[in-house]
């Protein structure tokens, strides 16, 4: 997978690769999230709002490439003498990978904004694809992909806004889901705490 069971045969990896219909734009908004929790230095919060996924046809018009802009704001807040940090991004997860193999295909040079895994290798099938050839198709798999971090100030919210942050996944031969989280670390001198938002998962 490009943050990215069985043999299956390049008539129907075929299909996939080439005949598939790009997806339309389709923009859809999630729902905030907010935990605050207690500790020995006082308490600290951490949330998510303003989330937005905005599905877009894959560039290269290939059915085993999902592309999307995401839009959100997360923010943390420490009320006590603690310092530490926030971090923010997504999970990608792909129900069933393609792995590398040789098919006769034309490789393609693609850089998205933010990738996961290998370069693509089945980007264009060409035309001197040999037929019948077969390609196991591995289990899927989850991925972090960590966005920004922000530290702390104590007494003060912080916040990390995020606007049309470009991800694209490719090869993978089934659906893939992303789930946006936030993550708190928070530190004094006599204690390390943390917490974690996670947003509503959603399909590429």
């Amino acid at each position: 997978m490009r943050l990215s069971t069985v043999g299956v045969s390049l008539l129907s990896v075929g299909a996939a690769l080439c005949c598939a219909q790009p997806a339309g734009a389709d923009i859809i908004t999630l729902a905030p999230h907010e935990r605050t929790y207690q500790s020995t230095f006082g308490s600290f919060t951490v949330g998510d709002r303003d989330e937005f996924i905005n599905r877009i046809a894959p560039l290269n018009q290939v059915g085993t490439t999902r592309e999307a802009l995401v839009s959100n704001m997360a923010y943390a807040r420490v009320d006590g003498i603690a310092g530490g940090q926030l971090k923010t991004g997504y999970h990608v997860g792909c129900s069933v990978t393609l792995p590398n193999s040789s098919l006769g295909a034309i490789p393609q040079v693609y850089l998205p904004s933010a990738t996961v895994g290998q370069t693509p290798s089945l980007a264009i099938i060409g035309p001197n694809i040999q037929v019948p050839v077969t390609v196991n198709l591995a289990p899927g798999e989850v991925k972090d992909l960590e966005i920004a971090t922000k530290d702390l100030i104590p007494g003060k919210t912080v916040q990390v806004i995020i606007r049309d942050f470009h991800i694209a996944v490719n090869q993978c031969a089934g659906p893939v889901s992303i789930r946006q989280y936030t993550y708190i670390y928070a530190k004094s001198a006599e204690t390390d705490d943390s917490g974690a938002v996670f947003g509503d998962p959603t399909w590429l």
